[in-house]
């Protein structure tokens, strides 16, 4: 019964650490709620992120500027690349406010939906990585290290 009552108090503690992997901060704010997806265009797909930004200090958050890097896994290269800049004045404390980045690169619509032949994605290894650059010093603090891109596909808005 001891042991059983170790294990459940160990699975317990692991729980909250478990969860809180999914966060990071940088200049005063907490990221978290990350998603990949592709949006469908008639040309291609882009890869996309998503994801919260909440200024967890009691001041202004410091300016922070967010890059996302798409990695071709099997070139060992960045296929494309986005940003997106966060000002003091956009997140007053305790205020949250979503993000998505998108990439300046597409692939082509064959890749995204397959064809006859191939299915969708069957041929792409990409992973996106997130890094920050904060304040005036320019500190620069990984978000988020090399995550494999989901196949989830939205549809463009026009």
């Amino acid at each position: 019964m001891k042991r059983f009552i170790v294990a459940v108090l160990a699975l317990a503690s692991a729980g909250p650490a478990c969860a809180q992997s999914d966060v990071a901060r940088a200049g005063g704010g907490e990221f978290s709620g990350f998603k990949t997806y592709w949006v469908e265009k008639r040309e291609g797909c882009k890869p996309m992120i998503s994801f919260k930004i909440k200024n967890v200090s009691s001041g202004a958050i410091e300016p922070i500027e967010v890059r996302m890097e798409i990695l071709d896994k099997d070139k060992k290269s960045i296929f494309a690349g986005g940003s997106a800049a966060i000002a003091p004045a956009d997140l007053p404390p305790g205020g949250t406010k979503d993000i998505a980045i998108g990439a300046d690169h597409d692939i082509p619509s064959r890749d995204c939906i397959g064809d006859m032949h191939q299915i969708p994605f069957s041929d792409i290894h990409f992973a996106v990585r997130l890094t920050a650059t904060v304040g005036p010093n320019s500190t620069k603090v990984e978000i988020l290290p090399e995550q494999p891109m989901k196949e989830e596909r939205v549809p463009a808005r026009e």
